[in-house]
């Protein structure tokens, strides 16, 4: 009942959201149809890969949405709805942060993600939803794509494309759609064979195994297995602690040595890196020991991409094209100076007073910002003031200048 009233909370039950039997399934250039869908291999499970999707998302998930405008040829920053739902509650289940890690999530598990932007009857903005579907596919209506997304095995939504945001990892020839995950599957069936090897190394090192002889003259079949048998219990079964056994004088047991082979170090190692590699990531990353360098190569190659990505998604899908006319777009900010040395961000403080705001420069300490708006204040130096006093003195000569001009003539 509760996922019921949810997906009735997003889509509603009118007939908009039913697919028109006049829609026609897109083809891509080389003829396929255009579907994207949500599973292929267990990977979401895999210890290895939810640690890297979640160094990502957490860490994009930092990243701070603002609502900006042009007015009169200057950008300035909006405090409205459309803030409030895209910086603090895009919905009513979830706030920003679990928000974006869930979007960003979807998107490194998946390849895409899709994110439904709700509207009321006055096309107003009234929620953002981060879909988790099993298939979509496109479709041509109306002179316009849409999408009709799959819920399970029942459910399914017809819904125009442009109230989706779509972002996407390892763009597919269509362009439409995000890369298959094949990639990972395929690095990931050599990570399990490699698992599975150790693991029954550590069974074949641990089990006994030999040949029974018995100096007894032949002996009948049955026999035989139920010597076998008797040895097996007498070593191997739970109630013998000690793990010794004996047998008597017509009886010998010559043990087998067995060397099961594993993968080496170097070969485990290729592999982790190998996953690695596909999430742009490195050792110390997903331990969080990088360095300054480190970091910022993080960020501008991962953390970055995805910043642009969503700012032009959902500038382009959240605003009318009168609203982009006169320059409303979301971007994503991140305050890299939170992850600098701290002799990084000494000299930050003492040479960057002239271009950061007091409260900017508090924050890269992680201090909280001054009370009524006292650091929204620019502070500048000494060598700047007396540099703008000479520009303004050059200015009041040029003037003067020119009114001796026009009295000499």
């Amino acid at each position: 009942m509760e996922w019921r009233s949810i997906f009735k909370n997003i889509f509603g039950n009118n007939s908009n959201t039913k697919q028109p039997s006049t829609s026609t399934e897109i083809e891509i250039i080389d003829g396929r149809k255009a579907v994207f869908t949500r599973y292929n291999g267990d990977f979401v499970n895999d210890p290895d890969v939810i640690t890297c999707v979640d160094t990502i998302a957490r860490n994009a998930a930092k990243m701070h949405p603002v609502h900006l405008s042009d007015f009169a040829g200057k950008k300035r920053r909006e405090q409205d709805k459309i803030s409030n739902y895209v910086a603090k509650k895009p919905n009513e289940l979830q706030n920003a942060y679990k928000f974006y890690y869930q979007v960003v999530s979807n998107l490194f598990f998946y390849n895409d993600s899709i994110i439904y932007v709700q509207r009321d009857e006055n096309y107003k903005l009234t929620g953002l939803y981060p879909l988790d579907f099993s298939e979509g596919k496109f479709y041509e209506y109306q002179g316009k794509i849409w999408v009709k997304f799959k819920f399970g095995r029942k459910k399914e939504r017809f819904v125009p494309y442009s109230d989706c945001i779509h972002l996407t990892r390892f763009n597919d020839l269509d362009g439409l759609v995000g890369g298959s995950q094949r990639p990972l599957v395929k690095v990931l069936s050599f990570k399990h064979v490699l698992d599975e090897g150790i693991i029954n190394a550590i069974k074949t090192t641990q089990s006994i195994r030999g040949i029974l002889k018995s100096t007894k003259s032949i002996l009948k079949p049955e026999d035989v297995k139920k010597m076998r048998d008797q040895f097996v219990k007498d070593f191997m079964d739970a109630d013998n602690t000690t793990g010794i056994g004996g047998l008597d004088a017509t009886t010998t047991f010559d043990p087998v040595e067995l060397k099961p082979t594993v993968a080496t170090a170097e070969q485990a190692k290729s592999i982790d890196n190998k996953i690695l590699s596909y999430f742009g990531l490195n050792e110390n990353i997903i331990q969080s020991k990088y360095n300054e360098d480190e970091w910022n190569a993080f960020y501008e190659s991962v953390l970055e991409p995805i910043g642009i990505q969503m700012s032009l998604e959902f500038t382009d899908k959240i605003f009318t094209p009168t609203e982009k006319n006169y320059g409303h777009e979301i971007i994503f900010e991140s305050n890299r100076l939170q992850y600098a040395s701290n002799k990084t961000k000494i000299e930050i403080l003492r040479y960057g007073g002239n271009i950061f705001y007091v409260d900017e420069l508090r924050e890269v300490f992680n201090m909280a910002p001054l009370p009524d708006g006292e650091g929204q204040k620019i502070l500048i130096d000494q060598n700047h003031q007396q540099n703008n006093n000479i520009d303004d003195s050059n200015d009041e000569n040029e003037e003067g200048d020119e009114e001796n001009e026009g009295e000499g003539n």
